[in-house]
């Protein structure tokens, strides 16, 4: 096997490159390769360069950064079924390892506890047929507060949670409706909502909690939907909320559930402004998204297991 580390240099410290590139030449056990990606969306270039070059070798494939650096490594994948994906957490959120127990979360920042791991298969959200994302895909408050961060990235110079202290007081501020028609089963709504999450996690932000558990293996996302009757609220209590996992406060304005696909339109044909495993989209249309059952070879510690469906 080989392993093959894909680093964002610009997650976590910055010294967090040089310190894992020498970590890694620790191991020498292994044949593996490291390489540094240059800019958001540069992953997709170096994972087609990466499959052509091993196109005949078994990979395990350590994305080395936050939500938005797997999700964007798994995206442009040719064939999942022949890799195995590995996340190795040091970005400002990594939501996804939040439905493991704290205790295990703990265990994916340890080298080691990966490269001689097991290999479990986890959902993964399929959206408009090709794109893909591993937590969530969502709009609302979220999506507020990536769009705001940009006008902050210099401030991660002074540490890697600047830029979202600064830019969360903000977006709560700033959040808004959008009138969208949202088509789940037999259900069909039609409002203005303040959210609309689907999700295979159940964490957003690292700490704003949509579900109290969530199962990613069992075919079945879990949604979301915050109508315009919130504002009665107003936004800040409604997250404080969430934090807190004190969801009977919610029941009022929410609607909860479980799904396998979910259809999201915006009702003047405009386009949205999506955090899709903390990256920032942009589609207009009709967005389809469906639950993809156990699609992902996902690397874990050794021992760890989910409940299987």
């Amino acid at each position: 096997m080989i392993h093959v580390f894909i680093v964002n240099p610009m997650a976590g410290r910055m010294d967090f490159a040089e310190k894992l590139r020498r970590n890694i030449s620790e191991f020498k056990d292994i044949e593996y390769y490291i390489f540094d990606t240059r800019n958001a969306g540069y992953e997709g270039e170096l994972i087609s360069r990466i499959q052509h070059i091993f196109e005949d070798e078994k990979l395990r494939i350590y994305c080395c950064g936050g939500s938005g650096t797997i999700r964007n490594i798994i995206n442009d994948i040719d064939n999942l079924d022949n890799v195995e994906v590995a996340f190795y957490p040091c970005g400002l959120s990594n939501d996804f390892l939040k439905v493991f127990p704290i205790k295990e979360q703990k265990r994916f920042s340890k080298l080691e506890e990966l490269i001689h791991g097991d290999v479990i298969d986890v959902d993964y959200i399929r959206y408009n047929n090709k794109g893909i994302a591993l937590n969530n895909f969502s709009f609302g408050i979220d999506s507020v507060v990536l769009e705001e961060m940009e006008k902050y990235r210099f401030l991660n110079t002074i540490g890697n949670l600047s830029p979202y202290l600064m830019t969360l007081p903000i977006s709560l501020l700033k959040s808004r409706t959008l009138k969208c028609e949202v088509t789940i089963g037999e259900k069909h709504y039609v409002d203005d909502f303040t959210e609309i999450f689907f999700g295979n996690g159940n964490v957003l932000g690292g700490s704003v909690h949509i579900y109290d558990k969530a199962v990613v293996n069992d075919g079945m996302g879990k949604y979301l939907l915050l109508r315009s009757d919130a504002r009665r609220f107003w936004t800040i209590p409604i997250v404080f909320n969430m934090i807190k996992k004190k969801f009977y406060k919610l029941n009022y304005v929410t609607e909860y559930g479980d799904a396998q696909n979910i259809y999201i339109r915006r009702i003047n044909d405009g386009p949205i402004k999506y955090n899709v495993d903390g990256e920032l989209l942009t589609f207009g249309g009709t967005v389809k998204l469906e639950m993809v059952k156990k699609g992902l070879h996902f690397v874990v510690p050794k021992g760890v297991t989910l409940d299987e469906q």
